[in-house]
């Protein structure tokens, strides 16, 4: 009797040993079935969601779609991603998205070229080195957007006579419902731009320099936007009364620089209407090119203290001056009470 408590003892002893172990196997089998319950949960909402889509007229399809990511994430993969709505039609390359298990509404997006969006008259083309986006979501629906892109090139046919071909070294997009504008279905955008090659913009106002963009603005009347083409969602958002709120413009092209703020709309004519208040520095050949007379520009530049080759002693470049408000309103250009001549602007659409 003596000798069987030792062995009961060393029987419990070695139950307590294996119990940790026990236990986390355990724990690993009911995690692992939880992941695969949470994985086909999440394919049945996206088919869903492109169910619901389609109802609308968006047709998604992702090729070669695979879902992965355990044990904590949830990976969903698509070859390519393509959209076609009406005339609309965009596509991407490989697109991958990730959300943690326990942040489901938080999804992080890697997204490869190329990208080719067209309504049949306008054409979007597209390439970087890498893009990802950051998508912030509630109940309520988008919180937050976010875009960046290092080594963007994008190529614009049809929305002007000629092709508009733009890069840069870095883009930054931010996107978000404005919280105190709800009632006028507004939306915040941030945008940066670093070390941008514009061609238009060095015909317009001079130089070859790269240029540096910040802009952050607030547009109004944006709940019904649905991926139409872009003549249409330009109407749709006029007639509904949408403006734009320039909070804050910036453009910075070697001596040149340009900041504005004020208000934007459509008139019924489908031309940009509204005022803007800008100060700028350097900007006589932008004056020249405006007024029709690169050398009456350059004067009237250097009243206003614009003349990008004045320094003061020290080297320094001239202040950012304040000029008269800039104003476009049927279709003419005005600089305070002066009417820009040989300068009109055309509808959009």
């Amino acid at each position: 009797m003596a000798e069987a408590i030792p062995a009961e003892s060393g029987r419990h002893s070695r139950f307590w040993l294996y119990t940790p172990l026990i236990l986390l196997l355990l724990v690993a089998a009911a995690w692992s079935v939880a992941w695969f319950v949470i994985r086909n949960r999440a394919a049945e909402t996206l088919d869903a969601w492109i169910v619901s889509e389609k109802r609308i007229g968006r047709h998604w399809t992702c090729t070669d779609r695979t879902i992965a990511g355990y044990p904590f994430r949830i990976e969903i993969v698509c070859g390519a991603l393509s959209l076609k709505q009406g005339a609309v039609t965009a596509s991407f390359g490989r697109t991958e998205a990730i959300a943690q298990v326990y942040q489901p509404r938080l999804v992080i997006a890697e997204v490869a070229g190329p990208l080719h969006v067209s309504d049949g008259k306008v054409t979007v083309q597209g390439r970087w080195d890498l893009l990802q986006a950051s998508i912030h979501a509630s109940q309520a629906g988008l919180q937050r957007l976010s875009i960046a892109a290092n080594a963007p090139k994008v190529t614009v046919t049809g929305l002007l006579p000629q092709e508009i071909a733009t890069s840069g070294q870095h883009l930054e997009l931010h996107l978000r419902p404005n919280p105190s504008r709800a009632s006028e279905n507004a939306y915040d955008a941030a945008l940066s731009v670093k070390q941008a090659s514009i061609p238009q913009l060095d015909a317009l106002i001079g130089g070859t320099e790269l240029t540096d963009l910040n802009a952050d603005a607030t547009a109004t009347q944006t709940a019904d936007f649905q991926g139409r083409p872009l003549a249409q969602e330009l109407e749709r958002w006029r007639g509904a009364g949408g403006v734009l709120d320039v909070l804050m413009l910036s453009v910075t092209k070697g001596p040149r620089r340009l900041e504005a703020k004020g208000q934007l709309n459509l008139d019924g004519e489908h031309r940009p209407a509204g005022q803007l208040n800008v100060a700028a520095a350097g900007l006589d050949g932008l004056i020249g090119n405006i007024t029709g007379n690169r050398t009456g520009g350059a004067l009237l530049g250097a009243l206003l203290g614009q003349n990008p080759r004045a320094r003061d002693k020290t080297g320094a470049q001239p202040p950012v001056a304040q000029l008269p408000p800039l104003s476009l309103n049927n279709g003419f250009l005005a600089m305070g009470p002066f009417v820009i001549p040989n300068f009109r602007l055309q509808p959009l659409y």
